[in-house]
């Protein structure tokens, strides 16, 4: 499950077919939740619409925090797009914050690493231009 790059906007059966069946799914409030387990991450995806219900965010929790960015993110298939790099203990707020390109439009996504005791412990990407820009 090391490859999220490309989740945002994919159907939940195209989820299924890439990441395999879920360890959990609920709905609540009109979204689907899927939860998908490995060893090294957990990833919990949002889908909206309980029928057509289309990825629109998703957070994977590392079972081991990353020291940088770089490292986060290429665990995850984000790298170089996450770029620049930051060194975890070197951050000053518990947020890394990044503007995303979707891949083959002109559309931004917002992306946030988690920085927790110098390591980044979760990585998070939503469908929504970045508004601290």
């Amino acid at each position: 499950m090391s490859r999220c790059d490309g989740l945002i906007d994919l159907s939940e059966d195209e989820l299924v077919r890439r990441l395999g069946e879920p360890a959990a799914r609920k709905t609540a409030g009109g979204d689907v939740w899927l939860v998908f387990r490995s060893p090294a991450v957990d990833l919990r995806v949002r889908c909206e619409g309980e029928d057509a219900s289309r990825v629109v965010s998703w957070t994977a929790t590392f079972s081991r925090g990353h020291r940088t960015l770089r490292e986060a993110a290429a665990d995850l298939g984000l790298w170089p797009a996450a770029a620049p790099d930051e060194k975890a203990e070197a951050v000053g707020v518990p947020l890394i914050r990044r503007s995303l390109a979707c891949p083959g439009t002109d559309r931004k996504y917002s992306l946030t690493a988690t920085v927790r005791g110098g390591s980044i412990t979760q990585i998070s990407v939503f469908n929504e231009p970045p508004d601290w820009l």
